[in-house]
């Protein structure tokens, strides 16, 4: 039977390892661009900022007016046509899925932690 401590021993060794993935480094330098580019960094911020709008007039019932979805269509554009943020998403998507699939290694192996329902895997309740 493993204890914490071997656990734990195993997961910093898994920590290690994940971050000398190229995924890993991959998503890093994309971070790291991002954080030097004031103007993609402007565009997240103004594209976030309509939604909450957008979403609060939804929200407390009030017209989504025209010129509300036009600015949304052009910040979605240029959020969209901005090179470093496609990097960092397909940097992100990529990291993710490394994620998702050590998750579902660790877990799929678990019989408890599929029976509550910690992962994805099916549980002995939706199992046909």
């Amino acid at each position: 039977m493993a204890t914490d401590d071997q656990i734990m021993k195993a997961a910093g060794e898994l920590g290690e390892l994940l971050g000398k993935h190229p995924k890993v480094g991959r998503l890093e330098a994309a971070i790291s661009k991002l954080k030097e580019d004031v103007e993609a960094q402007r565009a997240l911020n103004d594209l976030n900022r309509h939604l909450q709008t957008v979403a609060e007039k939804e929200m407390s019932g009030q017209p989504i007016e025209v010129a509300d979805k036009r600015k949304l269509q052009e910040l979605q554009t240029s959020v969209v046509h901005n090179l470093v943020l496609q990097e960092f998403q397909l940097a992100q998507m990529d990291y993710v899925d490394l994620v998702r699939r050590l998750d579902d290694a660790m877990y799929g192996r678990s019989a408890a932690a599929q029976a509550v329902g910690v992962t994805g895997a099916p549980s002995p309740a939706t199992q046909g």
